[in-house]
């Protein structure tokens, strides 16, 4: 088929997308998909009575926010008739300008509210659908919903263990735990693995398991896998074998060998039915190696069954000729990874057999238990026992979720689908409820953006949204995606459900299907090797069970330029290197590239994308060392564990909680706010080595032998400050301020440290706020943070492939293709559940994880699901690369490391994505093996030994030292409430009432937004009047009477603005519960100077509509007003707060500015 009717076929069907009909749009890289759905969505609004009666759904909120903002910029360039000469944004501009006449015509004023714009992600949309309806979704308030809760999974995993006890629950565990062989260890960690996975197992597992249906489930998937086989060796051929097989098995029996015995009585043809998979097993045995490659006749010998006589040669010469006349030798490979089927349910053994195996798990052999569990009738039974645990372990994760207030996002995707139905009764849905029948009644059009990484639960959400649809009621369904990018299968993406959808539909909705052909991104060069080489590497056809997609080719639109194309960059590995000298040459190649291309293009965008975060390691480690001048940006690479700042303070962390902590508190010494010499350091702490350094910095006698003496009794002063104030505060307030008295602000040497800095402090407040913070846990949630990237590196981009989908650079660099693609590296589920069609019904298929102790050779059911899982991680691996490449506009280069053995062949890594690619690039690295090459003679200890010798650690310490204000003053009166000894964000206090009164209202205001308004009832707010006169006082306001008086005033002012803030409904509102909800947050900012301004917001939270739009809300409070005119008097703060949004502009949210003035209880927004 010619480009010509394929770019006819992609305009007919972009336009045939804008019908008021319902479609599943398959959209290559770089097709415009979004472009679409923005027209898409223009052309639906005409078709309602309201904006909200369409719901666009997509994954990201970036995404979201995309396309909010592609549908206003079309409504604001038709409103102001900005007519477009591209082809496609005409469309898009007179499809807008109907959409802007029916907006007016019901004045829905569009422009000035896009709130109106239902455009969620789908955890927006399960959140807001859960709120609709609480005691549906078993929701009273809406809790946190946090992205990390496996300190939660872990409580709930413990608890249920706990129980072990209890009289309802004591079998289970008991024979749970027998299961693991007492490993409590081990069943907690599986306990945990399933939990953050719930949403996909749940619904199964809250079924009675039938083993005859399990059993029945695994013989029809051993059928359809038998006959591809029948089909490699028809019954011709299998009548050729059998004297040849019963030759070889009768010689091999004679001499004690039974691996091809079955075959000894071969008489007729083999068939798909399980019951022959024995004989098929052993006849892959005897024609194929172990690897599955056919066997070559100088290797068929007596070993075989083939003597050395004439009717030896003869059977040995036929049966190469056999082998050779099968055409797909992997068909009868396959057959080795079929489970063993016993049907002893058939034969009348299930309850026999089910109380054999509650015999063995109380109390039975460790080899009877093997025996069974590897057979598929017997492994059965236990998958009952493990599904209760699990169902036990759930409820204790709901408790957990209900103790810390905080749920995760899989409870609010289920809290979701409760809202909408009863119950959920297999693949039908219960009676709708009261908020479905609502929604049925206000959905009219759903557009779902990269349906191809949609999970089962997702679909099913979207089956209960269009539940009742009909066909001819002008309601529509749009699904667009591409196949081809389904690349998330680690969150249960299932590429199969867009392959359904395109066949089946969705629920009771056909959808059309469309295809798009146009590629508007990349170079022609690029797209026709992209289609060369991704077409062999892709599937022969589609294939929903194992997740296979057949390539589609698409055509380049964008004009061809000289340079364009793909470059090889091959790196032969020689036999006496080691593999970090190649990683080291291959970091080079791609730092030669980086500078090549910044001198040719110095304004075009660079990306170097990897599959595993490990693959840049060497190259970020040499550009930090060695060529300082690139700047970078390593997008979720670096770990921020990984900052200097962040281990100065997490060792600062560590050394206050923890006295004793040597090597915590020398860290805390040497680090720049002191700066202690190691030659001080040794003579501080080496001599004693039991002594804590703490008690040892108390010793003046070894003090005074310091040269940094001064610096030492300095962090000694602040020490012991901090500790006297220890648990009067937040663990947060508390720590930064020690660190602000460290003048931890001139430790911050680039702008990305100041990022980190908050990054670290946001982890601390929030393990604070939840109870959960301790050193180790504060470390632990460290490691999964990530340093934020030079904003100065945006031309170079570093990130994961995953991450740059939906991203395009002008040039990209491959590097890391020689690496294995890790695809099998998933924890072992402690149940593996598959669902089968089944003669168009869903069957189920369930197999238990085997502990270590009880596995066997034998292929067990759970084998060969997760033979299954790894068929679609070896499809999904070449998604992954396709994705990678399609980012490239102009440029692709391929950086890879391949071996060469001691024969001198070159050869990939196996199931690396150089092994994938090696059709297309072999003979560049042959062309390079021509190349002269270095020596690599050297070892690696010789290599690491020269490092160290050269590696001497740099100190790095502030040149002068700031004594805080705190510790300048002789007044040491504390407060338990309030200590304004340690409001270290000012190194100043002004001798002025009305400052400090206003400098008191907000310490006050900090403390009730963290306490919750609920815990700040009127008496509690009059029971602070001796603490704000003590706090008064101290700063000096008590010289005369008429000042004493003034005092009292400002005493009743301070308690009556407190009393009137947290009674009044604005006030109520502003200091409501909320996840994002931070008071007093400090941002520290470098100006032009490169000097540290800290800048302090007295609240910001952020707070979703109920139609899911985010706005970040930034407020300052007043105690008083400067004018009678409330608008007047918040207009004055106005530059102020919008010094403050700026520092927010990265978020991509609407910002709310406002002033509150507590006296009088108003919000006024500006």
């Amino acid at each position: 088929m010619t480009q010509e009717p394929l770019l006819q076929a992609d305009a007919s069907n972009r336009l045939k997308a804008l019908e008021l009909s319902s479609f599943i749009v398959e959209a290559p890289a770089g097709a415009g998909k979004t472009e679409l759905l923005t027209q898409r969505f223009l052309k639906l609004l005409p078709t309602v009575k309201q904006p909200e009666e369409i719901i666009a759904i997509t994954f990201t909120n970036k995404a979201a926010a995309e396309m909010r903002l592609r549908i206003l910029d079309s409504l604001i360039a038709a409103a102001a008739q900005n007519k477009p000469t591209e082809p496609h944004k005409k469309i898009t501009y007179e499809i807008s300008l109907k959409a802007l006449q029916h907006a007016a015509t019901h004045d829905w004023q569009l422009i000035e509210n896009p709130s109106r714009l239902r455009i969620f992600t789908i955890d927006s949309l399960c959140a807001h659908l859960a709120r609709q309806m609480p005691l549906m979704s078993r929701f009273g308030a809406q809790p946190r919903v946090t992205d990390n809760a496996d300190a939660l999974y872990t409580q709930a995993a413990e608890q249920t263990l706990a129980l072990l006890e209890h009289k309802d629950y004591s079998e289970v565990i008991k024979a749970a735990l027998r299961y693991v062989d007492n490993d409590a260890a081990e069943l907690t960690n599986l306990l945990v693995t399933m939990l953050a996975k719930r949403d996909q197992w749940l619904s199964q597992a809250q079924h009675e398991i039938d083993p005859l249906q399990l059993q029945n489930t695994l013989r029809y998937l051993v059928k359809q896998a038998l006959q591809t086989t029948v089909h490699a060796v028809p019954t011709a051929l299998q009548h050729l074998l059998m004297p040849i097989a019963r030759f070889a098995a009768a010689n091999l029996l004679a001499n004690d060998t039974d691996a091809v015995a079955p075959l000894m009585d071969w008489q007729t043809p083999l068939t798909a039915m399980p019951e022959d998979l024995a004989m098929w097993r052993a006849l892959a045995d005897f024609m194929l190696t172990d690897k599955g490659e056919p066997r070559k006749e100088k290797g068929l010998n007596v070993k075989f069954g083939f003597p050395p006589t004439d009717e030896g040669k003869a059977q040995k010469q036929s049966l190469a000729e056999v082998i050779a006349a099968i055409g797909d030798h992997a068909a009868l490979h396959s057959v080795r990874a079929l489970p063993n089927l016993k049907d002893g349910l058939k034969d009348g053994l299930k309850d026999g057999l089910k109380d054999g195996l509650k015999d063995e798990l109380k109390d039975g052999s460790k080899d009877e238990l093997k025996d069974d569990l590897n057979n598929a009738a017997s492994s059965w039974q236990i998958i009952t026992t493990l599904s209760k645990l699990l169902n036990i372990a759930v409820a204790q994760l709901w408790l957990t979720f209900q103790r810390a207030g905080e749920v995760d996002f899989v409870e609010i995707a289920q809290r979701a689908t409760r809202a909408l139905s009863d119950k959920l009764e297999g693949d039908s849905f219960g009676e709708p409820t009261e908020l479905a029948l609502k929604l049925d009644y206000q959905i009219q059009h759903l557009l779902v953006d990269e349906f191809q990484d949609t999970s089962p639960s997702q679909v099913d959400l979207l089956k209960q949204l269009t539940l009742g649809w009909q066909a001819n009621d002008a309601r529509t369904l749009f699904c667009v995606g591409d196949p081809m990018q389904s690349i998330y299968r680690f969150r249960k993406a299932n590429v199969g459900l867009f392959i359904s959808a395109a066949a089946d539909g969705i629920g009771d909705i056909y959808l059309k299907k469309l295809q798009l052909y146009r590629n508007n991104r990349s170079c022609p060069a690029v797209v026709d090797w992209i289609n060369a080489t991704f077409a062999t590497i892709f599937p022969t056809h589609d294939d929903d069970v194992q997740g296979a997609i057949a390539y589609r080719p698409f055509i380049a639109t964008k004009t061809a330029e000289n340079d364009a194309g793909i470059t090889v960059h091959a790196i032969i590995k020689q036999t006496d290197e080691t593999a970090d000298t190649a990683s080291q040459r291959e970091a080079d190649a791609i730092i030669d590239i980086i500078q090549h291309e910044q001198t040719t293009n110095p304004h075009k965008k660079i990306a170097v994308l990897v599959r595993s975060k490990k693959h840049l390691a060497a190259l970020v480690t040499k550009l930090r060392r060695e060529h300082t001048n690139i700047k970078f940006q390593a997008v979720e690479i670096e770990a921020l564990q990984g900052r200097q700042i962040v281990q100065d303070l997490l060792a600062l962390t560590h050394a206050l909680h923890h006295r004793a902590d040597r090597v915590h508190w020398l860290a805390v010494l040497r680090a720049p706010w002191c700066g202690l010499t190691l030659h001080d350091l040794h003579t501080l702490a080496g001599s004693d080595h039991h002594a804590t350094i703490w008690s040892l910095m108390q010793n003046e006698e070894i003090v005074n032998q310091l040269e940094g003496k001064e610096r030492l009794i300095h962090v000694r002063d602040i020490f012991a400050e901090a500790f006297s104030t220890q648990g009067r505060m937040n663990t947060r307030r508390w720590l930064r301020g020690i660190w602000l008295m460290l003048n931890g602000t001139a430790c911050l040497w680039e702008q990305a440290d100041i990022a980190d800095v908050q990054a670290f402090f946001s982890c601390l407040d929030h393990l604070d706020r939840s109870n959960q913070f301790s050193p180790e846990r504060m470390t632990n949630e460290i490691t999964k943070l990530f340093a934020t990237p030079d904003i100065n590196g945006e031309h170079c981009q570093m990130m994961s492939i995953h991450k740059s989908k939906g991203l395009e650079f002008d040039c990209v660099i491959l590097p890391g293709l020689g690496a294995t693609t890790g695809g099998n590296n998933r924890d072992k589920p402690l149940v593996l559940w598959e669902q089968v069609t089944v003669d168009e019904h869903t069957e189920l298929l369930a197999a238990p994880y085997i502990p270590k102790g009880l596995r066997s050779d034998m292929v067990s059911p759970y084998d060969y699901i997760e033979t299954l899982e790894n068929e679609r991680d070896a499809n999904e691996a070449g998604r992954v690369l396709y994705v990678a490449a399609t980012r490239a506009e102009r440029k692709l280069h391929l950086v890879g490391v391949a071996n060469q053995n001691a024969k001198g062949e070159i050869k990939p890594t196996k199931n690396s994505y150089l092994d994938m690619l090696w059709a297309a690039v072999s003979h560049e690295f042959e062309a390079s093996e021509l190349s002269p090459t270095p020596s690599f003679s050297r070892t690696r200890e010789s290599i690491l030994n020269d490092e160290i010798a050269d590696f001497t650690p740099n100190l790095i310490r502030l040149q002068h030292l700031q004594i805080p204000s705190v510790l300048q003053t002789e007044i040491t009166f504390t407060n338990q409430t309030i200590n304004p000894q340690n409001d270290l964000n000012q190194q100043t206090i002004p001798l002025n009432l009305a400052a400090d009164a206003g400098t008191l209202a907000h310490l006050y205001m900090e403390i009730i937004a963290n306490d919750g308004l609920e815990h700040w009832p009127e008496s509690r707010v009059d029971a602070c009047c001796q603490s704000i006169r003590f706090w008064l006082l101290q700063k000096g306001h008590s010289k005369n009477e008429a000042e004493n008086l003034a005092v009292e005033q400002s005493i009743s002012q301070i308690i009556a603005a407190l009393k009137k803030t947290t009674s009044s409904p604005q006030g109520s509102w502003m200091l409501a519960s909320r996840p994002s909800r931070q008071a007093e947050l400090s941002i520290t900012t470098i100006d032009e100077n490169a000097d540290a301004q800290e800048q302090r917001i007295d609240l910001t939270f952020i707070e979703e509509s109920e139609l899911g739009e985010k706005v970040r809300w930034i407020i300052d409070y007043k105690l008083t007003a400067a004018n009678e005119n409330l608008a007047i008097a918040a207009e004055l703060h106005k530059p102020q707060l919008a010094s403050y949004a700026s520092l927010f502009s990265h978020e991509n949210l609407s910002i709310k500015t406002a002033v509150f003035f507590l006296s009088l209880g108003e919000l006024v927004e500006l």
